[in-house]
């Protein structure tokens, strides 16, 4: 007994389907008008045979006549209400109020203090942190901004020059010579002013 041979028939159906497929794409990007794309169908035995495009008319004036829309109606509309513009405060924070400057001109942060494990390691604005190194972490402000401090009695000018602190609720990271000169450890409230 003899069987057809179906060899072949894999590479039509491939075919048939990429073709499907890209006027598919065609009409979706409108490159192809959807009522012009025709599909190419294999026939049993083999052949491939093109069905004629569908016949439909042009529905463009209907797509642009708004459907249920009454022109001219009046609605019942709402006044605008314009919400307060988020800011951003100077430790970066978003949402809370920018603070206004005190009289005297000094502002009030949440710090901390870096060093233990940090000393030798590279900051994130170039150089070597060591332990007399005046400087402070800052999430934002450019490297090279000089910030005064004040706490206990005592004021410095440090140097932002590394990204920090990581932890929610905090400013400032002082570096270890900062917070040395400042006598500073812990986590605390600083006084501040941006020198530049």
């Amino acid at each position: 007994m003899k069987v057809a041979s179906t060899r072949g028939t894999g590479l039509i159906s491939a075919a048939v389907a990429a073709i499907v497929v890209s006027l598919a794409i065609l009409a979706g990007a409108g490159l192809v008008p959807p009522h012009s794309a025709s599909a190419v169908v294999p026939e049993t035995g083999g052949a491939l045979r093109a069905l004629a495009p569908a016949e439909e008319p042009d529905k463009a004036d209907e797509i642009r006549e708004p459907s249920g829309l009454v022109v001219g109606a009046q609605s019942a509309r709402r006044p605008t209400r314009i919400r307060p513009a988020v800011t951003r405060t100077v430790s970066g924070a978003i949402g809370a109020p920018a603070q206004a400057a005190p009289a005297d001109g000094w502002l009030r942060a949440k710090a901390s203090w870096y060093g233990p494990g940090f000393v030798g390691n590279t900051m994130a604005g170039g150089g070597t942190l060591e332990w007399g190194s005046m400087v402070v972490a800052h999430r934002s402000l450019p490297f090279g901004t000089r910030i005064e401090f004040r706490y206990n009695g005592n004021t410095c000018i440090a140097v932002v020059q590394d990204r920090g602190p990581f932890t929610g609720g905090r400013t400032f990271d002082l570096g270890p010579g900062t917070a040395a000169t400042l006598g500073f450890s812990g986590v605390g409230t600083v006084e501040y002013q941006i020198v530049r």
